[in-house]
């Protein structure tokens, strides 16, 4: 007998693999530039808040965003 997942159910698997891949992201703490490919390396220093980091703007600024 097949199991059905309900909608509801699946939503919220996917949110808590959403939480563990973000901290997992955080404990790795690669740069989201690093991670989709725009920087060879880099770390984030600034806990993933993109909105305060001058190196984001400065990619941003290049035309450079995260993918």
């Amino acid at each position: 007998m097949e199991r059905h997942i309900q909608r509801s159910d699946r939503q919220q698997m996917v949110n808590e693999n959403a939480i563990l891949a973000m901290q997992i992201l955080k404990n790795q703490r690669k740069c989201l530039h690093m991670l989709s490919g725009n920087i060879s390396y880099g770390l984030c220093s600034r806990g993933y808040g993109c909105i305060r980091c001058p190196f984001d703007q400065m990619m941003e600024d290049a035309g450079h965003l995260p993918n």
